[in-house]
């Protein structure tokens, strides 16, 4: 039914997509610019000859389900791991504070000071 080529692609897509969000919207966009409205709608790993195109969507949809709720469910649970460290230890959390102010301010700054024409719709 679905060859293990597709089931390692999909889980690897998906966590490229959990890691970095927008990719996948780039990518539906392409392939429908490119390839017309049916192929934006059926990944490139459901192959129509190895069966029902509903069965495959949905299984390869449930391997990028697992490995979303895996990669954001181990992202809450080292925050709640750093959140319990730094409430210990208040001379981190204040280092902790400042640098990610600092960042954030200097990302701000760089925000406002951008001399880059918006592209035209």
């Amino acid at each position: 039914m679905i060859e293990t080529t597709a089931v390692l692609g999909v889980a690897a897509a998906a966590l490229g997509l959990v890691l970095t969000p927008g990719p996948n919207m780039m990518y539906l966009v392409s392939r429908t610019v490119s390839q017309g409205r049916r192929a934006g709608l059926i990944s490139q790993f459901v192959v129509t000859a190895h069966g029902r195109v509903w069965l495959q969507s949905l299984c390869l949809g449930s391997i990028q389900i697992a490995i979303a709720i895996s990669v954001n469910g181990l992202i809450v649970l080292s925050a709640g791991a750093i959140a319990g460290f730094l409430a210990g230890r208040p001379l981190w959390l204040r280092i902790q504070r400042f640098v990610t102010g600092s960042v954030l301010g200097a990302m701000a700054v760089l925000v406002v000071s951008d001399r880059a024409r918006p592209m035209p719709a």
